[in-house]
């Protein structure tokens, strides 16, 4: 299976929202996460998309299944919230993955990064910026990355 670990888009300051969790995503964040979006879309047809409960991360997850074109609906994984769940909990979204699906996973910081260690055997792993994708290929044997699209930028780096 392939796992992208997605970084949420840029959201407004935290004074801006009466909580964090209701933080939305910037107009700057929208449009960088639909020109994301139109990349990953050229990569790869998703099959599953799993976002944390937070709104920012909900609509950066919108907005990957529209630019991409993913028909299905967005699943809501409440472990892949910045507070709560842990690593295992949050990948436990991928157990029912076969092997031929692409499987979006949006979620936070340090959470995405500690995903990414996590399936990758590794305490040092790229920088997430807001946007960032990090796509892997998974299998029984472990994880091994694939490539980083990187938002500031706008390309994919491939490994």
């Amino acid at each position: 299976m392939k796992v992208l670990l997605i970084r949420h888009s840029t959201a407004v300051g935290p004074y801006e929202a009466p909580t964090d969790e209701m933080r939305w995503l910037s107009a700057a964040g929208r449009e960088r996460m639909r020109q994301v979006a139109r990349l990953v879309g050229a990569e790869l047809t998703l099959t599953r998309i799993f976002a944390s409960p937070l709104a920012r991360a909900l609509q950066t997850a919108d907005l990957l299944a529209e630019g991409t074109g993913f028909a299905g609906a967005v699943e809501v994984w409440p472990a892949l919230s910045a507070e709560h769940g842990t690593s295992a909990q949050a990948l436990a979204a991928l157990d029912h993955a076969g092997n031929d699906d692409v499987v979006a996973l949006v979620t936070h910081v340090p959470k995405v990064a500690v995903l990414a260690g996590h399936l990758l055997g590794r305490d040092r792993v790229p920088e997430f910026h807001t946007a960032t994708v990090l796509a892997l290929h998974r299998d029984a044997s472990g994880a091994r990355e694939l490539w980083t699209l990187d938002p500031e930028r706008m390309t994919i780096v491939r490994r």
